[in-house]
């Protein structure tokens, strides 16, 4: 099978997953009272909720952009925004969450021949935000345990999770799995991925002994995060479900729970699977499962609202006339 007839095949299942998901929540939960849950909107705690994201994304890409230099590469702080807000607008709007980072490394990285480097930094970018994220559910999960706030068994798996999470970025940062990458991809008649691998582990060096710089990277992922959580809770008040101090802390735990499930590549962008998930595992915290689905479907409403002026910097650059007008189509993968 060709990889455009299996990439096909993906998208095909990937569609009838996301069907069958949604048609499964709605024989359970009627979609009235989802809407019913949405009837009654505040608009000033929407607005904070879209501020507070729109914060966290101004911050992701100054995070991106600070790796980027660490490893480098060589690009504007403008352009380095610009690119992230387009790969969020990707993100959201083609069938695949990989489709933004991949946008950005190929974009970028063909300006200076520097895929590899743009790779490395975009992989320790998403590394170290999935790292932050389960740390502080973990530090939620560790506080709601001296309150006897209750919490599902599954909540357990964060700690697996982040030691998995936090062993991934040693290894990203080892020395010794950049040679084993490369006498595996000789051992294995792969010897002209050695090249690539080789730039790819020469760039993630330039970071390695870094340690003070990487504590502050980190410290900074902890705020994003931190915000990115706080953009769901807003989002729960702007429909006006109230939530008490132990149901937010344990909102703080289930909300990522529920983001590291979405990183499963089985649905559109998350759509069904997100709402399933939410109706079972979010009323933990005292939420009927309507409410549930209404708060993550107005937080996912949210970040898509905003990830359009990704798509409104895409349309500016291909204006015409405009200056920095170019072929859109990004450049065939090539050598890394």
């Amino acid at each position: 099978m060709s990889g455009a007839a299996r990439a096909r095949l993906l998208l095909l299942l990937k569609v009838a997953v996301t069907v069958g998901m949604v048609a499964f929540l709605l024989s359970r939960l009627p979609l009235r009272d989802i809407e019913e849950a949405l009837n009654h909107p505040n608009w000033g705690w929407l607005a904070a909720s879209f501020a507070i994201y729109a914060v966290s994304a101004v911050l992701g890409a100054w995070q991106w952009s600070l790796i980027l230099r660490a490893v480098g590469i060589a690009a504007s702080g403008a352009e380095i925004s610009r690119l992230y807000h387009i790969g969020l607008f990707f993100n959201n709007f083609l069938p695949a969450n990989i489709g933004g980072d991949a946008w950005k490394i190929l974009d970028l990285g063909a300006r200076d021949g520097r895929r590899a480097g743009v790779l490395g930094a975009t992989l320790l970018d998403r590394l170290i935000g999935l790292a932050a994220l389960t740390l502080l559910a973990c530090l939620a999960m560790g506080a709601a345990g001296m309150l006897d706030v209750p919490l599902p068994g599954v909540a357990l798996v964060l700690l697996p999770v982040g030691a998995l999470l936090f062993a991934a970025l040693a290894a990203l940062l080892s020395r010794r799995l950049g040679a084993v990458l490369v006498a595996l991809a000789h051992r294995t008649g792969l010897g002209r991925l050695a090249g690539p691998l080789t730039r790819f582990t020469e760039d993630l060096a330039r970071v390695r002994s870094r340690v003070g710089w990487l504590n502050g990277i980190f410290a900074l992922s902890l705020g994003i995060q931190a915000l990115r959580l706080l953009t769901h809770l807003t989002a729960a008040w702007g429909l006006g479900i109230p939530l008490t101090g132990a149901a937010a802390l344990q909102l703080t735990v289930l909300i990522p729970l529920l983001a590291l499930s979405l990183t499963l590549p089985i649905s559109i962008n998350g759509i069904g699977l997100r709402e399933s998930v939410s109706a079972s595992l979010l009323t933990w915290a005292g939420l009927a499962a309507p409410q549930a689905v209404a708060m993550e479907l107005a937080a996912y409403l949210v970040q898509v609202a905003y990830s359009l002026v990704g798509g409104i910097m895409l349309w500016r650059r291909r204006r015409p006339g405009n200056g920095r007008d170019r072929n859109m189509a990004p450049p065939a993968p090539g050598n890394l």
